[in-house]
């Protein structure tokens, strides 16, 4: 079995909260606080969860984008936290991210095709402007546009079509690695189907490996082979697509699922309404940070915060419902 392309332990990322007129450290957001999993190439990995959760966060500390507390990264083995800025930009050309928002990624001054090109131009892809300039005309053909848009500013684009175009703009210097963070959420529902069938046509020719960042547990269904559920900075569940959706065991696993539609209505199931919200990141409960909603909540998920277990191969849990060492 081949090394994984990514692997990510106890991955934490904290915001510091500052007060006072001297601006002293009062406390921390723990927007990500202790990830851990492993990616193998031409996989795609679904991470899912409220929004606050921190799944943004952690897919751009694993760029970089956010410089992580502490933890580890490595890509092909490399240690991504400890390269120096012109290492890093080496390996930006690796790794690349597809941003949530259509409307703000792109800038508005620059022409479609400056855009893109100057991806190509950073990584000195292409021999002269005009080599560059086929290359780019090509990869808009590659996600469904026209070559006509090259001359064209981004405010002449529909949402669907940004997107397209910013896919255009991470796939140009060629990736191993893309993390899609929450690319479809702006998007109308026709359209979201087209730009996931874009992002799986692009895995299937170019071969690459996504982090696929959403809220919409169906569409995570859609497109991913292994599925994290993220919660208040946790992963509570990691597990294949098929594992996870056939037997759903953190119990905020089971309420999100318990909200997905059924498209038949003789189907009836029972859903499960979590009380309260989710606590603050800077003050998350003592135990298990999901105590506070849970309606299995035990005496020892507020004293004492529960360890992954795995359930069976590749199925992992955060839960003290399945440790039998306290049971």
């Amino acid at each position: 079995m081949s090394a994984p392309l990514l692997e990510v332990g106890d991955l934490k990322t904290y915001f510091p909260i500052k007060t006072g007129i001297f601006k002293k450290v009062n406390s921390y957001v723990r927007a990500v606080d202790g990830i851990s999993f492993s990616l193998e190439e031409g996989d795609t990995l679904g991470l899912v969860g409220e929004s606050g959760c921190g799944k943004s966060t952690t897919g751009r500390s694993i760029l970089r984008l956010i410089e992580p507390t502490s933890g580890t990264v490595k890509y092909q083995g490399m240690e991504i936290t400890s390269m120096d800025s012109k290492q890093l930009r080496k390996l930006r050309k690796d790794m690349q991210i597809v941003f949530q928002d259509p409307y703000a990624s792109l800038n508005p001054r620059l022409q479609i095709g400056s855009i893109i090109e100057e991806a190509l131009s950073t990584h000195k892809i292409g021999q002269n402007t005009k080599e560059r300039k086929e290359m780019v005309m090509d990869l808009l053909e590659k996600v469904g546009l026209n070559r006509n848009a090259y001359e064209r500013y981004p405010h002449e684009f529909s949402g669907g079509q940004r997107q397209r175009i910013g896919i255009a703009r991470a796939i140009a210097v060629n990736p191993k690695l893309i993390i899609a963070d929450e690319p479809v959420s702006a998007l109308d529902v026709s359209i979201q189907a087209q730009i996931l069938n874009l992002f799986q046509d692009l895995q299937d020719k170019m071969g690459l490996t996504y982090i696929f960042i959403a809220h919409d547990l169906s569409v995570v269904k859609h497109i991913s082979d292994k599925i994290g559920v993220m919660y208040l900075g946790r992963m509570v569940e990691f597990a294949s697509k098929e594992k996870l959706f056939s037997n759903p065991s953190h119990p905020y696993t089971q309420a999100l699922m318990s909200a997905v539609p059924v498209p038949d209505p003789t189907i009836k199931k029972e859903r499960i309404i979590l009380t309260g919200d989710v606590p603050n990141p800077s003050n998350p409960p003592s135990g298990c940070t999901f105590n506070p909603r849970c309606s299995s909540c035990m005496d020892i998920c507020t004293k004492i915060a529960p360890k992954p277990i795995e359930l069976s191969p590749g199925h992992v849990v955060s839960c003290h419902l399945y440790d039998t060492e306290i049971l």
